[in-house]
């Protein structure tokens, strides 16, 4: 194959050289594509709007024994919403950066791909980091890491009480029974059942209906740091983009709205509470 189309949409793009850009491209009909775009800093060039990120267009591709170079480039969408709003744009770069992580070039995966497209329309009208969360939880599901939220993920028994570990390793909560039999500390990072049942309500829902659901701001901040502990533990890859929005989002607050100087986001609990 020499030369291919693709209907993509710019998941990640960065300087390559003195003037072209490297572009991560995601497609419905062969998932994860990187390619060169020539001469696409240059000021006049009639290529540049296909090159920036969140684009949606068809591209013209040539095959190449290491890198694919994009030949052409007809833009369909731009989500310029994205660009307007701090929030969206936070969480639609988060959304970009997990698929990029969580994917390998060459596999199709057309259902992650309506799922991105979707959320990109949907955070302008719900709220962007629900739209985060619920992306996040489906897109893992869709890979095979479904978490288990209503049961303990080792011994299967119905999950009670306000409080739980939540760990990657096991694939979901452990109940307080199984940590206690485990041989050696159980990795993971306490939740509250408001936040779980909440998470099992984004996983199990549909996309479009997220906007019922309410929050508040504790609740999010700990539904998004526990997301990233999840994903991160389990692709064994850090999320750079969402470290940085967790510092600009209620950064080392408790539940009562306080400043708190000891938390920290990057610490892992063990079996026993802080």
């Amino acid at each position: 194959m020499g030369v291919y189309h693709a209907d993509a949409l710019v998941i990640r793009s960065r300087e390559y050289g003195e003037s072209d850009r490297l572009l991560t491209l995601f497609s419905r009909e062969y998932g994860k594509i990187q390619a060169i775009a020539k001469g696409v800093r240059k000021p006049k060039s009639r290529q540049r709007a296909g090159a920036q990120l969140f684009t949606y267009a068809e591209y013209l591709i040539h095959k190449g024994k290491t890198l694919d170079t994009i030949n052409q480039v007809s833009s369909k969408e731009s989500f310029p919403h994205l660009w307007a709003d701090l929030d969206m744009s936070m969480a639609a770069t988060a959304m970009a950066e997990l698929l990029d992580v969580a994917t390998i070039p060459g596999q199709p995966h057309p259902e992650l791909f309506t799922l991105i497209f979707s959320s990109l329309f949907l955070v302008e009208t719900c709220d962007p980091a629900l739209v985060q969360s619920a992306y996040t939880l489906k897109l893992m599901t869709q890979l095979g890491y479904r978490p288990r939220f209503m049961e303990c993920a080792e011994c299967g028994q119905k999950i009670q009480g306000e409080r739980h570990l939540f760990s990657p390793e096991s694939g979901g909560v452990v109940c307080r029974t199984c940590q206690a039999q485990a041989g050696t500390p159980i990795i993971g990072r306490w939740v509250s059942g408001g936040s779980l049942g909440l998470m099992r309500q984004l996983l199990q829902g549909d996309l479009e209906k997220i906007n019922r659901l309410r929050w508040n701001e504790w609740m999010k901040k700990e539904i998004l740091d526990t997301l990233q502990f999840f994903c991160e533990q389990t692709l064994d890859k850090r999320l750079k983009s969402w470290s940085m929005g967790s510092r600009l989002v209620n950064v080392g607050q408790n539940p009562s709205g306080k400043d708190d100087p000891n938390h920290e986001r990057n610490v892992v609990d063990r079996t026993g509470e802080n």
